[in-house]
Order: structure tokens, then C-alpha cells, then sequence
């Protein structure tokens, strides 16, 4: 039993290991504008937030965040953290410039630029260019540290495991 928990453990932080190297964002894209669209915007200058709603879509480089509401924290002018909400929020962003897309999806998904942490929630998921996926209740990555960890749902009524899939190596690109 504890050797089986050990193999798993040992397989699951081999193919996470995958998205870590790939979901490095840009260089570059931290120094192009933020371009936002949405339906309405409310700026609380004391507090620093602002909050956006109605099909917002929010531009910067190849990131792309689109949700029903984007809510931006900033710190003394800079944007240190952005929570997208909504039936189904979405990230997506290349991560270096040979690689292909990194696309995440959930119903919850914060950005802290400050630690450069991306947490995502309610099922979660989270695609590689290559076609591997990582399905949940729970996703979070540390692209500092480059670790990712998945949860699924702990309830015995509703038990819900994560999932990964990674296609055959045919199948991936280059």
C-alpha cells in the first residue's frame, strides 16, 4: 500500500513536471499594454480595486483572461493580483516563444503577479500546447518554484479525483 502511494506520488510529480518548464510566461508580455473590455467598470481609488463585468476580456501580450467579472488589486499604481469569475473563466498565455499555448479554465482563477502564483478552482483544468491536461477541483502553480498541485473533491458523497492526460508521444508536438 505505501509503496503503491509511493509510485503514484513518484508518477504524478514526473508528468506534473511537465507543465512546470512550459508555463513560464513571456518576458515580453510584461512590457506590453493591458488592454480590458467588458460591459461596466467601478474603480475604488482608496482600496485600489477595480472591477470589471459583462464579457470582460483583459489583453496583455499573449496572455488573455476572459471572464464574467475581472476584479484587478493594485499596490501604489501596480496590479499585484487579478481574479477572474464566472461559469467558466479563462487563462491563456505562451509561455516562451517556441512554445505553443497554455490554456487553464475554472470558475475561479487568480493571478498573483507579486509571487508569481496562478490558483485555479471549481473545475479547474489546465492544458498544455502538447495536449497534456490536468483536471480537478483544485489547481495551483508556482511558476517561481515551478510546482503544481492538484486536488480533487475529498467528499465521500461526491468524490472527485483529479485526472491527467497526456497524448502518445505521436501526438505531441516537437
Amino acid at each position: 500500500m505505501i509503496r503503491n502511494k509511493l509510485a503514484i506520488s513518484l508518477l504524478l510529480s514526473l508528468t506534473l513536471g511537465g507543465f512546470s518548464s512550459t508555463l513560464l510566461a513571456l518576458e515580453s508580455d510584461r512590457e506590453q499594454p493591458i488592454h480590458i473590455s467588458s460591459d461596466t467598470a467601478e474603480r475604488n481609488e482608496k482600496k485600489g480595486i477595480t472591477t470589471y463585468t459583462g464579457e470582460v476580456q483583459m489583453d496583455q501580450g499573449t496572455m488573455r483572461i476572459k471572464a464574467d467579472k475581472v476584479v484587478i488589486y493594485s499596490i501604489n499604481n501596480e496590479i499585484s493580483r487579478v481574479v477572474a469569475t464566472g461559469d467558466r473563466a479563462h487563462y491563456q498565455q505562451i509561455p516562451e516563444p517556441d512554445k505553443e499555448m497554455v490554456i487553464a479554465k475554472g470558475k475561479t482563477i487568480e493571478y498573483l503577479l507579486d509571487t508569481e502564483k496562478l490558483h485555479i478552482s471549481e473545475n479547474a483544468s489546465l492544458r498544455q500546447g502538447d495536449g497534456t491536461t490536468l483536471t480537478g477541483k483544485k489547481i495551483d502553480y508556482d511558476m517561481k518554484s515551478s510546482v503544481v498541485k492538484a486536488q480533487g473533491n475529498k467528499s465521500t458523497t461526491n468524490p472527485d479525483r483529479i485526472h491527467m492526460t497526456i497524448p502518445p508521444k505521436s501526438e505531441r508536438n516537437p
